[in-house]
């Protein structure tokens, strides 16, 4: 996903930091056999919410078997759903005004008063941090940093 700004900043996040948001993919290994799930999420920056936010759509298409050609292609097909609607869904709600005012926005009451407030008053440097922490983000501007390295 590097051609299109995301890196891994953890070890289960894609992540790509916009102005006041963070959008990212979270990929979870199911315990009970070889597939993944995959979240979409958008995070609002200055969030006090003390996780994530797994605020978008999912999909459990990445099943695969042990021998490597098959997590290949599970690979392959995760990246190409990503593409397909993981990137059109986030570049749908990149804009501040929708996400706080569209009723079929994904972001909870609480961080749309947070985006709120950060567009007219400026983030708070707790929240900003705190945000950064959970998806593994090291400094601003992370992501970008990484895939132009």
């Amino acid at each position: 996903m590097k051609p299109f700004g995301y890196a891994l900043t953890k070890p289960t996040f894609i992540c790509r930091e916009y102005p006041h948001l963070i959008a990212f993919f979270h990929f979870h290994k199911f315990t009970f056999g070889p597939q993944f799930r995959v979240h979409f999420g958008i995070r609002v920056l200055n969030s006090a919410l003390p996780a994530p936010a797994l605020n978008g759509p999912m999909s459990s298409a990445g099943a695969y078997r042990e021998d490597e050609q098959s997590v290949r292609d599970c690979i392959q097909k995760l990246t190409e759903m990503l593409i397909r609607d993981g990137l059109p869904w986030v570049e749908s709600w990149l804009a501040p005004e929708k996400l706080i005012s569209d009723t079929a926005s994904p972001l909870s009451e609480d961080d749309k008063a947070s985006l709120s407030s950060a567009l007219k008053e400026g983030p708070d440097s707790e929240h900003l941090s705190l945000s950064y922490a959970l998806l593994g983000i090291k400094s601003p501007n992370q992501a970008l940093q990484l895939f132009s390295g």
